[in-house]
């Protein structure tokens, strides 16, 4: 789950690829007694070398849970980037980040699993991210309610697919109208250009950085 500020595209995708296999193969999701096996994911990572641009910004330890802002579930890799506090147009404090040379953040979107026995698929990642709601308020089954990557011999069968990540474009938006959007609401400070975080956008778009369990 390491990757860092100054690793280049290729390094960074044989790395998604190798945690890819050892996600299928070696680990499932606990909460209580059931396990979750991982059928599908996506990678999303941006460095000053592989400027991701759709990935959303944070600062976490690796091997953290995200809850991302479309109510979908993440395990992050390391990330740090510089943040400020900013007031907006409404009067209202907002959180901003730095996109300099020096941040480095992502992480991995869980977008399907499998309930070991039941064979149950939650599909989507709204459906994956219902594993993280509705603790007890006291704590006291917190320890057997939270779920938790463990390692489990999964077996492969049929192996992975690589594919490519949906739904980073909705029907009436282009790379221009995205990118322009993620700056606005998460970003300041900005070193890269526009137009280079445009092409970018385009340059990331299509890339195999999913894998689906067959």
């Amino acid at each position: 789950m390491t990757l860092d500020a100054d690793m280049n595209t290729s390094d960074i995708e044989k790395r998604f690829e190798q945690i890819a296999k050892m996600l299928f193969e070696s680990f499932a999701i606990q909460k209580g007694e059931k396990k979750y096996l991982f059928k599908e994911i996506e990678f999303y990572f941006y460095n000053k070398n592989h400027r991701d641009i759709i990935t959303h910004p944070r600062v976490s330890k690796p091997l953290c849970w995200y809850v991302n802002d479309f109510g979908g579930i993440d395990l992050n890799f390391e990330s740090s980037i510089k943040h400020e506090n900013r007031v907006n147009s409404k009067g209202k404090n907002v959180m901003k980040y730095v996109l300099d040379d020096a941040a480095c953040f992502g992480g991995i979107l869980v977008r399907q699993l499998i309930e070991k026995e039941s064979r149950e698929i939650l599909k989507g990642p709204l459906a994956c991210a219902e594993l993280f709601r509705s603790y007890e308020a006291t704590g006291c089954s917190m320890n057997k309610d939270l779920p938790i990557l463990v390692e489990h011999d999964n077996g492969m069968g049929g192996g992975i697919s690589p594919k490519s990540r949906v739904n980073l474009l909705s029907s009436k938006q282009n790379e221009v109208g995205k990118v322009n959007n993620i700056l606005y609401q998460y970003h300041d400070n900005i070193q890269p250009s526009k137009e280079t975080l445009y092409q970018e956008f385009l340059n990331f778009k299509d890339k195999l950085y999913g894998y689906e369990k067959r």
